[in-house]
């Protein structure tokens, strides 16, 4: 009896052993999937980033809104060609007092690829520890879930998203802070976040937990569902979503993003105004939280305010969710090819 004890005990120690370890270990394919599509992504699509952060940023009175220009895409392409006729003309553009200084069309092309570059840097350097939490802890969640009544619900897109925020949070405070001008270094925006207090280099945490936790619900939540269907459309040829082609990747990166776009843009507003006022309460919007943020902004600049900055968020969003899932598993796919082959040899 104490045999059959001792046995039993090795077995169910040795099918714990093995299932803490499927669920835990990340593949490497993940990871090195992750980390291509946010390069990519990142370094091809800053420029419409930094349009989108300025437009943000931009406060436009309720009274001086009217017809067309009230509507959120409308407001965008207006004021969006401001932008870069600001960014034409200096090179260190900055909302505060950006240079207007003529200059031939050559410099003004130099100029706004300098300006709209801003911040690119801090993004880069980030790429890395956010693609190393962001879709490997959906994967490990989505996995950890599979086969339990959980399965269904949003709960994981909830965890990568409070996991990715952690991470998310000092990157966004330095590349936005730089973008906008108001620092004309990463050194300068991280010493000026260090002494912040709560409105240092976590400003807006909050804010940006809520914004990835809907985000990433939204954009999981369309993920699955789409990749369902291209499945089933499939005709039972395929039954793994790496398996889809090319095309499918990208309609399904496209559509995820155009839709997590317009739920999420107003929690997007106020934490990008968060991350840049300075100390809670102070600065140039002086909101003490979300909440505050969206109301304040919904009375003093109207509700469509809330949806400025909606057109290059669109772009970016759904054209970046595009590259980056394409990315994302035709990089999982080589990975996993060069790996098959390099065990046969």
């Amino acid at each position: 009896r104490p045999d059959r004890f001792v046995a039993r005990r090795r077995r169910v120690d040795s099918s714990l052993h093995e299932w803490k370890r499927r669920r835990m270990a990340v593949k490497a394919d993940v990871f090195a999937g992750s980390i291509a599509a946010e390069l990519t992504t990142k370094a091809l699509l800053h420029p419409l980033d930094t349009i989108k952060t300025r437009l943000q940023y931009t406060v436009v009175p309720k009274r001086q809104r009217a017809g067309a220009s009230s509507i959120p895409i409308v407001s965008d392409l207006r004021l969006g060609f401001r932008v870069l006729a600001d960014a034409t003309r200096s090179p260190e553009h900055s909302m505060k007092d950006p240079s207007l200084r003529p200059r031939s069309r050559a410099a003004d092309a130099a100029n706004a690829a300098r300006s709209l570059y801003r911040g690119l840097t801090p993004q880069l350097v980030g790429v890395v520890p956010i693609a190393l939490v962001y879709m490997p802890s959906y994967e490990v969640a989505s996995g950890a879930l599979k086969g339990t009544p959980l399965q269904s619900t949003p709960i994981a897109g909830v965890l990568t998203g409070v996991a990715s925020a952690v991470v998310r949070v000092p990157v966004s405070v330095i590349k936005s802070r730089i973008q906008l001008g108001l620092h004309q270094s990463a050194g300068e925006a991280l010493s000026h976040a260090r002494r912040g207090g709560r409105g240092g280099l976590y400003a807006g945490l909050r804010a940006t937990v809520v914004l990835d936790t809907s985000y990433a619900v939204v954009q999981f939540t369309c993920l699955e569902q789409l990749r369902t269907l291209a499945l089933r459309f499939s005709g039972g040829e395929l039954t793994d979503p790496t398996q889809l082609g090319t095309k499918a990747n990208a309609a399904i990166g496209f559509a995820t993003g155009l839709f997590a776009a317009v739920a999420t843009e107003p929690i997007d507003v106020v934490r990008t105004r968060l991350m840049t006022q300075g100390a809670k309460g102070v600065g140039a919007f002086a909101y003490d939280g979300l909440a505050h943020g969206l109301a304040k902004a919904s009375r003093a600049e109207g509700m469509a305010s809330l949806w400025r900055g909606l057109l290059p968020r669109l772009v970016t969003k759904s054209t970046g969710s595009l590259v980056w899932y394409t990315t994302y598993m035709e990089a999982r796919r080589a990975f996993n090819a060069a790996r098959r082959t390099s065990a046969d040899g």
